[in-house]
């Protein structure tokens, strides 16, 4: 019972606002259950230090993306990670975190800005836009490490077949 009211308020959380909302509301729900296995002599689990606020400067909304430069766009997001060209546009893509964001900028009189924006998330998962927009921004500042690729295998020396030699 009280497993299926905690994912009843979860669900109901993820639907009612920003982040830090949903933060708020997960960390009551911690509390209580915390409170709950107290009561019944159960040892409660230690609680997990408080992660850093996240940056503040990422867009909360992809709409807000409209008209901005390439420059304040890399400067949010980071790099995209796939660029491409369709016509007079470019597209920019960036994935992460489940979700995918689209961006086309087209040239205009000062210069290309940001056309056209939207956020998608990958799979089944249902992710809010600003979570996504979170993520891709979270990812810009840290990206992950690139491992150095591995060296290709020596081919063996070819062994000289028996009765050759005729």
């Amino acid at each position: 019972m009280a497993r299926r009211l905690i994912l009843l308020l979860l669900a109901l959380t993820a639907c009612t606002g920003g982040p830090e909302r949903e933060r708020e509301a997960a960390e009551a729900i911690l509390d209580s259950h915390r409170a709950t296995l107290q009561a019944l002599g159960a040892p409660a689990p230690a609680p997990r230090p408080r992660a850093a606020a996240p940056n503040p400067g990422y867009p909360h909304h992809a709409a807000s993306l409209l008209g901005a430069t390439p420059e304040a766009v890399r400067a949010a997001l980071g790099e995209p990670t796939l660029r491409r060209s369709e016509g007079p546009a470019q597209v920019w893509l960036y994935s992460g975190g489940g979700c995918q964001l689209d961006i086309v900028l087209y040239a205009g009189a000062s210069g290309p800005r940001v056309a056209h924006v939207q956020a998608r998330a990958g799979g089944l998962a249902q992710r809010s836009e600003a979570s996504c927009l979170r993520d891709i921004s979270a990812q810009a500042a840290h990206p992950p490490p690139v491992a150095p690729p591995e060296p290709l295998p020596v081919p063996a020396p070819l062994a000289e077949e028996a009765g050759s030699d005729a």
